[in-house]
């Protein structure tokens, strides 16, 4: 075995590129101001951990293995709070067999894909929801390939161009949901472990992490930068489906931009639907809010309905001792979106900014309030449901 590279020229290199993306980024006007500072620091290293991981240790198609990203610490591009997300790399002419146990799980949908679409790979080429899958005593058995396996009761037929199996796994019940043990395997590969690792492989590796933190910042920048221009702040848009996101999905939202009196009232007829939710996304990061800390999500699990069938949500900088508080964590500016998920409707959220202290005359009169223990007590249930799906 030889390497043709010489491998501090290779760290040299990485290093270098990293702090380029890095001085970019930290030099862009959207990321002005100190908060905005200190959490362009936190999103460069959340990238630059999974690009890495990524590249390095989940791009073997022939030994795959699933492995979580888009989570509470790794975030990138908007995700859905209720989602583990599990990728893993594919060889399109590979046949290989996935596996779970999903008693009790809420629900998942299967991709194979091209990659990410900040990297310019939109392509999604097969796609199915759990729901529709023949299940043995609670137990999946998914075959992938170009062509049907003799015997396969689940398959999803592979494309030249997909490179990837996504799994979105909904866990709406965050003390309830089961979160599967996916398994993958190849079947037709030979060898019984991976290739050695050669200083060329490392560098190809890198030069690609590299790519990912270079390209991927930047590009969600510029997505909600554009999208905050083109509908203004504390306005609502109708729940459309959205390029790169799964075909059931319909997305409506908008960006807050509230002063520390104001509240930002959201409200909507609940869709039918498999599920449906509200949540928060930084500015200009478009990571969601905090998961365990703050009450940044609600889901139809989780989120309070009035006698009238409407849900009312208040977004706001401060408790205001309503169920369905979406908590700002005191940014003045952000981003709130609602999911309807496998809905057969798509009503549209309407939103009205009004001052913090009138927002009890525009409620009805029987609208809960929510007292300081009752609050403590719901967001302690959260960081244990955060704990239980991402501690492990």
């Amino acid at each position: 075995m030889t390497n043709s590279l010489d491998p501090a020229a290779v760290w040299r290199e990485f290093c270098s590129r990293i702090a380029e993306a890095g001085a970019a980024v930290l030099d862009d006007p959207a990321a002005a101001g100190a908060r905005n500072q200190a959490e362009g620091l936190r999103c460069l290293s959340r990238q630059l951990v999974f690009a890495v991981q990524d590249a390095v240790e989940f791009r073997d198609a022939d030994f795959p293995a699933l492995h979580r990203f888009d989570d509470d610490v790794t975030k990138w591009g908007g995700p859905n709070t209720d989602n583990n997300y599990l990728r893993c790399s594919i060889d399109p002419a590979g046949l290989y067999r996935l596996t779970a146990d999903v008693t009790g799980c809420r629900g998942a949908i299967l991709s194979l894909y091209e990659g990410d679409m900040q990297l310019g790979r939109y392509g999604v080429y097969s796609e199915c929801s759990l729901h529709e899958l023949s299940l043995e005593d609670g137990r999946l058995e998914m075959m992938i390939a170009p062509d049907r396996p003799a015997g396969a009761a689940n398959w999803m037929a592979t494309n030249p161009e997909a490179r990837y199996l996504g799994i979105r796994v909904y866990v709406c019940d965050w003390t309830n949901d089961a979160v599967p043990d996916f398994y993958i395997e190849r079947l037709d590969g030979s060898g019984d472990r991976p290739e050695r690792l050669t200083v060329d492989r490392m560098a190809q590796a890198l030069d690609e992490a590299a790519d990912w933190v270079a390209t991927s910042v930047p590009f969600w920048l510029r997505f909600v930068e554009g999208v905050r221009e083109r509908y203004g702040d504390n306005i609502l848009t109708p729940p459309l489906a959205a390029q790169g996101g799964a075909d059931n999905i319909a997305y409506g939202g908008g960006f807050w931009n509230l002063g520390d009196d104001e509240a930002w009232l959201i409200t909507f007829e609940p869709p039918e639907a498999f599920t449906w939710s509200i949540q928060t996304h930084t500015w200009p990061w478009f990571e969601s809010g905090d998961l365990a800390h703050a009450q940044t999500s609600l889901n139809d699990t989780q989120a309070h309905t009035d006698r009238d069938g409407l849900v009312r949500a208040v977004v706001c900088h401060q408790d205001p001792g309503t169920p369905n508080w979406i908590d700002t964590e005191g940014r003045q500016v952000g981003m709130c979106i609602y999911r309807w998920i496998g809905a057969s409707d798509a009503p549209v959220a309407e939103g009205s900014v009004v001052p913090l202290a009138e927002l009890r005359s525009h409620l009805p009169a029987d609208h809960p309030t929510v007292t300081p223990n009752e609050r403590r007590s719901v967001m302690a249930a959260r960081r244990r449901g955060v704990h239980r799906r991402f501690r492990r």
